[in-house]
């Protein structure tokens, strides 16, 4: 009965009244009709998409286009808005030069000369920006690594310098922070080195705008915390670790290091793993395995490494945001003073040196 309702007043609705009580077959129909979609459609639309994933796939992605291209695009506003989105004040001059890159000015160059109109352009690029920032970045970079690792030899602070300031990683910083939207460039999408040249020269223009604390700590928010989450130990790999560890022992008075065969399992299969154990003046070390004696023997030796070095597993976790407000200081202290290499590296002078 209630269905029978709901039907009469559907008639009502699109103006198909009847005298009867009960609708007629047609005025069912006709509702539907509305709703009814014929069979071309469901196929018609799978080969559509069928044909933009083809031409996508021969494209290398689906075409991707500028912000600048919109409407509703305002490039003051959006200046604004990523210093805001930041949290940090720029001058707007400076700003605007660290995001022009040096394709940018000449393409419009080349067009305004084609057009017979004066081609002198009053537009500066961020070359001599990115240079500044680039050493500012590195030297950031350092300074924290330093004063947070301070066991660790130089090798070490290297790799992580490198990785931390690598094309890929700071191209991938430069995107999440919405510089490919903001960047005046002749190639769209843009290129990993005009990411790399643009976060480096925002960086120049805080410190520039703002003083260098602000940009030391932009960069510290930005990226160095791309280690979070990452095994520091992997960064490093150093060619020699049983001869590495067989010197530290020495310089610090010990005996060499001995490797014994403490268990293993599966020694005539494909699944055969062995583990060793390093030891020192009858004291226990550290203990590694492997598929075999010598890979067991090196990893016990990476293991003991990073005992001596503090960057276990279990290591604590990186200090970051309002935990680094109370060794600032140490940090601008150690950025141009480098760790003990790995050749004159012992725990006493590091100890010391921490103190």
């Amino acid at each position: 009965m209630a269905a029978l309702w709901k039907t009469c007043h559907q008639c009502l609705r699109y103006g198909l009244s009847h005298k009867s009580f009960y609708p007629s077959v047609s005025a069912i129909n006709v509702i539907s009709k509305r709703n009814f979609k014929p069979r071309w459609v469901a196929p018609t639309l799978r080969e559509i998409k069928r044909r933009k994933d083809v031409e996508d796939d021969r494209n290398g992605g689906p075409k991707i286009f500028h912000r600048s291209t919109f409407l509703e695009w305002n490039y003051d506003a959006e200046i604004f808005a990523f210093s805001n989105r930041l949290g940090e004040k720029f001058n707007e001059a400076t700003l605007r030069t660290a995001l022009t890159h040096k394709s940018y000015v000449e393409r419009e160059t080349a067009r305004l000369s084609d057009m017979g109109v004066d081609s002198y352009l009053q537009i500066q690029n961020n070359e001599e920006l990115a240079v500044v920032g680039g050493e500012m970045i590195s030297k950031f970079t350092n300074g924290y690594l330093r004063a947070v690792f301070t066991q660790v030899p130089e090798e070490l602070i290297t790799a992580m310098h490198d990785f931390l300031t690598s094309t890929s990683n700071l191209e991938t910083v430069g995107k999440h922070i919405g510089l490919g939207d903001l960047m005046l460039c002749s190639d769209f999408p843009c290129e990993s080195e005009t990411y790399v040249k643009s976060l480096k020269a925002v960086v120049a223009a805080l410190a520039e705008s703002s003083g260098e604390e602000r940009a030391r700590i932009f960069v510290q928010d930005l990226v160095v915390t791309q280690l979070y989450g990452l095994d520091i130990n992997e960064l490093w790999n150093p060619s020699d670790p049983v001869g590495n560890l067989t010197d530290i022992l020495k310089r610090e008075g010990k005996a060499e290091p001995e490797f014994r065969l403490i268990k293993h399992s599966g020694q005539n299969s494909v699944l055969a793993v062995y583990y060793v154990g390093v030891y020192s003046d009858k004291n226990f070390i550290a203990e590694g395995a492997g598929e075999s004696l010598e890979i067991a023997k090196e990893m016990a030796a990476r293991e003991a490494l990073k005992q001596l070095f503090h960057t276990e597993d279990s290591m604590k976790a990186l200090p970051f945001g309002r935990q680094l407000k109370n060794i600032q200081s140490k940090i601008v202290q150690l950025e141009n003073q480098p760790n003990l290499p790995l050749s004159k590296w012992i725990s006493e002078k590091v100890t010391s040196a921490v103190h």
